[in-house]
């Protein structure tokens, strides 16, 4: 049995007459009816009762032909299915993101844009750190990555997306919380809290090498697991921070945000993929992102 056989049955059962059916699905009546017989044989039941001027579904029949529209019909659903998602319309895509960096600006307004325009497209969202991303994306967990300062890699494809500053966070009512902004140099000697290497090692490197450039000499009195604890530790006075502009959008009570003139230093927003991705949802997040 085969769908073309499938087929032939239904053109049948709906016309009720092998020469009808045979014209309207472009096949010879001597054909077609063999192709039923066959059918017939391989079932070991009569699907037919032929009458002088037509046929009818026998009761074996009707309850076949109730099957084989169910067949026909997801058969036909998983074609447009599987369309839709070759052509990026449908699936999913995993995506991955800086916690931070979604709150406001380019990465949600491309995913509420990507929403709207590709309904049928399940949109997966999970917050990771970048290194994080990185490997999700080598092992597949997530198809792309919004992340900061990406490594340079051959297997990765890195759409840059945008710039961050960095920006000096103090505790409200200290000596330099009055001030629209501080010179690089000013912060020479000053208690600075601090992020492991490990969390991000290229972002580390440029940041310090910036510091070092400047002629500045750092005092590091903690180091944090991310820029949330780093926030909490500058509340207690413990010392100052350099953060990610983009804490400005959750900033704690208690904390000034002031511009560092002289440190050019800025965390680079990318999204990051493999370069032989082959998934049609994430060209057409791609596409929207470039535009």
């Amino acid at each position: 049995m085969d769908l073309r056989q499938i087929r032939y049955f239904i053109a049948v059962a709906e016309d009720e007459h092998f020469g009808r059916a045979s014209e309207r699905i472009h096949i010879a009546q001597p054909a077609l009816s063999r192709q039923i017989q066959l059918l017939e044989a391989e079932l070991g039941v009569t699907l037919f009762d032929r009458l002088p001027r037509g046929v009818k579904l026998s009761a074996a029949g009707r309850t076949f032909r109730e099957h084989c529209s169910q067949i026909l019909l997801n058969l036909n659903h998983a074609v447009s299915e599987t369309q839709a998602v070759a052509r990026g319309e449908a699936g999913m895509l995993k995506l991955g993101f800086i916690e931070v960096a979604a709150w406001n600006g380019i990465i949600p307004e491309t995913i509420m844009e990507f929403r709207r325009a590709n309904p049928g497209v399940r949109l997966v969202l999970s917050a990771m750190t970048s290194l994080n991303q990185i490997d999700a994306v080598y092992d597949g967990r997530i198809h792309a990555g919004f992340l900061y300062n990406p490594p340079v890699d051959a297997a990765l494809t890195v759409q840059p997306v945008t710039r961050h500053a960095v920006l000096l966070a103090v505790q409200a009512g200290s000596e330099f919380a009055a001030k629209k902004s501080v010179a690089v140099s000013e912060l020479a000697g000053k208690p600075l809290i601090s992020f492991y290497r490990r969390e991000s090692p290229t972002y580390y490197d440029e940041l310090h090498r910036g510091l070092f450039q400047a002629g500045v000499a750092v005092n590091i009195v903690h180091e944090a697991e991310n820029e949330a604890e780093m926030l909490a530790l500058v509340t207690t006075g413990l010392g100052i921070a350099l953060v990610n502009e983009c804490q400005r959008w959750r900033m704690p009570d208690g904390i000034a945000l002031i511009p560092v003139r002289g440190l050019d230093v800025g965390l680079n927003l990318a999204l990051v993929y493999r370069s032989n991705h082959s998934v049609p949802a994430l060209s057409r997040f791609l596409s929207l992102l470039r535009h």
